[in-house]
């Protein structure tokens, strides 16, 4: 292209509301793309643990403590950990979530999870028995062989 031809490209206003028109759609689907995928990777955290919990010897070994190892290997707080078992436990199905993939993690864990998971300290997640009335708080083994 010569000069005289770019010059009158980048002038021409129906070319230019094409090229905005473009890279905004360009920017509406990343965004969107990288909501879902937090969403979808988070569920596949919550899947993933309670898959693990449900092995029987494990869930004696590691007890109460498990989602606090996992947290502080993996980088997370506890909160977050427990935001996606929550989340897993809730939603296994992820076809069934309100919103689908129009939603973002932030809306999950403020709109989806129970306010009693919301409202708890860091330091009350690795205390509370996450397979509930399962595990022993004092112990860590599971109540039913107690």
């Amino acid at each position: 292209m010569n000069e005289q031809t770019q010059l009158e490209k980048i002038n021409d206003p129906e070319w230019y509301e094409r090229l905005i028109e473009d890279c905004r759609s360009i920017i509406v689907e990343s965004e969107f793309t990288s909501r879902w995928s937090l969403v979808d990777g988070y569920h596949q955290l919550g899947i993933r643990i309670l898959e693990e919990h449900d092995n029987f010897e494990r869930s004696k070994i590691y007890g109460k403590d498990l989602v606090s190892k996992i947290a502080t290997s993996v980088g997370k707080s506890d909160r977050t950990i427990w935001y996606a078992i929550q989340f897993a436990k809730k939603y296994p199905d992820l076809d069934k979530l309100p919103e689908g993939k129009s939603t973002s993690w932030r809306t999950v864990v403020n709109k989806y999870l129970p306010d009693s998971e919301r409202n708890k300290t860091d330091k009350e997640y690795h205390e509370h028995d996450w397979e509930e009335k399962l595990i022993c708080k004092v112990c860590g083994l599971v109540k039913n062989d107690l």
